[in-house]
């Protein structure tokens, strides 16, 4: 007779149907429930008892095999493993505001698992969303914390969770924007999104490029007038106001479109076959990845192609994109290195007691084409030749 499972899943919870799966499993076999060497139910007998689909039981068993919680035997089935076999360090919560999971935030968390994993350390995530009125809820995280946790990772500055961590007397580390630490905090690592800026501002210099429109969606990304403003470029800011009724991700690339067949409207750009020089035109910084695209689909509508046309130099994300017919000119950032830096630090700070200081992750400057080309160059040549 099949053994039912002991716990249920609300589609109303704010942890996904994995997790809550994953979690619920987990429990059984820490509890007793499951006892070493039993054969937990398979996935296609855990979605009728949960009301799932089964892309969701496999995902939540492949979690806890990968965890060690249980392990695959040919014609057997998930077997629970003998807890004395699998003794983990310690456990590791990595927290984000809801609405931040994003392309980002789930390659960064998955190289943190994969490293912290590897040393031993268990890995789990928790999302913190608003409260309808004021304040935060923190259901997801209480759950993460209703067991033993080492260690609390904080993606970006978020005073509210950091207040709630501190009263709870629970060591964290904050991974985001701003270089200092919080009081009540072990550790901070710096996401520093200007770290490319000087030599994105060295490449203007060179290439001769007088005025720079940078479009932006929010103030905490990257910005480009310092570092141009040292060597003396103009740097002219527009914000895109981003609508996030469909979600964010969604707004944002929206938000890209729009504000940029505002500027195609307003400014002399060069047209197709127009003899105007693209050196007279701007070049424009995009800080975000998904508002590039929407960009870049206006400027695809109108006509126009970088850098024949119109100068584009991107934020990106590495293995994201934005994509495009050449490559980009771009500050790329690299979450899968940026995750293994901060598994390392944590795995300094279990291990001396000290978390390291000074560590910044951030993006890399890539000259692509869209920037300035050969192509570009000969063009001008060729249409100064013809306006003489």
């Amino acid at each position: 007779m099949k053994k039912e499972v002991p716990f249920s899943v609300s589609r109303g919870d704010a942890r996904s149907l994995v997790a809550q799966v994953a979690d619920g499993l987990r429990e059984a076999i820490v509890g007793g429930y499951y006892k070493p060497g039993e054969v937990v139910p398979t996935s296609r007998d855990l979605a009728p008892m949960l009301g799932v689909s089964r892309i969701v039981t496999i995902a939540a068993l492949e979690k806890l095999c990968a965890e060690g919680f249980i392990v695959s035997r040919p014609r057997i089935g998930s077997v629970v493993v003998d807890r004395s076999a699998k003794r983990w360090n310690g456990h590791v919560v990595f927290v984000y505001e809801k609405g931040d999971d994003n392309y980002l935030k789930t390659m960064l968390a998955s190289s943190m698992q994969d490293r912290l994993t590897e040393e031993g350390w268990l890995f789990s995530q928790a999302s913190v969303g608003a409260k309808s009125g004021a304040g935060c809820d923190f259901t997801h995280l209480d759950v993460a914390l209703s067991r033993s946790v080492d260690l609390v990772v904080v993606m970006y500055h978020r005073p509210e969770i950091y207040a709630y961590l501190a009263k709870r007397k629970i060591p964290y580390i904050v991974f985001g924007e701003k270089s200092a630490k919080p009081a009540s905090a072990v550790g901070a690592i710096h996401f520093d999104y200007n770290m490319a800026t000087a030599d994105f501002a060295a490449a203007c210099k060179a290439a001769g490029i007088k005025e720079v429109v940078e479009v932006y969606w929010h103030k905490l990304m990257c910005d480009v007038l310092p570092a141009l403003k040292k060597v003396g470029i103009k740097v002219k800011k527009v914000r895109a106001p981003v609508d996030e009724s469909e979600g964010r991700l969604v707004g944002v690339k929206r938000a890209g479109r729009i504000v940029f067949e505002k500027l195609l409207s307003r400014s002399p750009f060069p047209v197709p076959r127009s003899p105007f020089p693209v050196s007279r035109s701007p070049l424009f910084f995009i800080a975000d990845d998904y508002l590039a695209e929407g960009a870049l689909l206006a400027l695809s509508c109108a006509g126009l192609k970088a850098p024949d046309d119109v100068r584009i130099v991107t934020w990106a994300n590495a293995g994201l994109g934005p994509d495009y017919m050449r490559p980009l000119s771009r500050m790329e950032m690299n979450p899968f290195t940026a995750g293994a830096t901060v598994a390392a630090a944590i795995v300094e700070y279990f291990k001396t007691g000290e978390f390291p200081a000074n560590v910044t992750v951030g993006p890399k400057w890539i000259a692509g084409d869209t920037m300035m080309c050969t192509t570009c160059k000969n063009k001008e040549k060729n249409n100064d030749a013809k306006t003489k």
